[in-house]
């Protein structure tokens, strides 16, 4: 995937290729990336009152779609990490959450993963 970000004093600029990933392209032409970009920006409660309500309505439907386009993705990438680099679920854990102790969410993030893509969870059924 072809992602790349310069920053000057002034400006950062992302550069993006949709033929990379169109679902990506598709977070930037409908301005989910931007809207999200904008909400962490908001580092205040106060600075969310401050919006009008459609601008907040806005705010929260488009941050809220990239956020769980990103929470399957995640999802994604926990399944092939297990499955395809073998990571352990301390591995997993750590990756996850910065917290090898929590195995058992790393595991419910792969199982998560594997139901999403329609795959049965053969550690399970063992």
């Amino acid at each position: 995937m072809t992602v790349s970000i310069t920053r000057t004093a002034q400006v950062t600029t992302l550069t993006w290729d949709p033929e990379d990933d169109p679902q990506g392209g598709q977070a930037v032409d409908s301005g989910r990336l931007e809207l999200a970009l904008a909400a962490l920006g908001l580092k205040r409660y106060g600075a969310l009152e401050s919006l009008t309500p459609a601008q907040r309505a806005e705010m929260l439907q488009k941050t809220s779609a990239l956020a769980n386009e990103l929470t399957r993705r995640v999802r994604h990438l926990t399944v092939a990490t297990r499955d395809t680099d073998g990571a352990s679920w301390a591995e997993l854990a750590a990756l996850l959450f910065d917290d090898p102790n929590a195995r058992s969410t790393a595991r419910s993030t792969y199982q998560a993963g594997l139901r999403q893509m329609g795959r049965p969870d053969t550690a399970a059924e063992a």
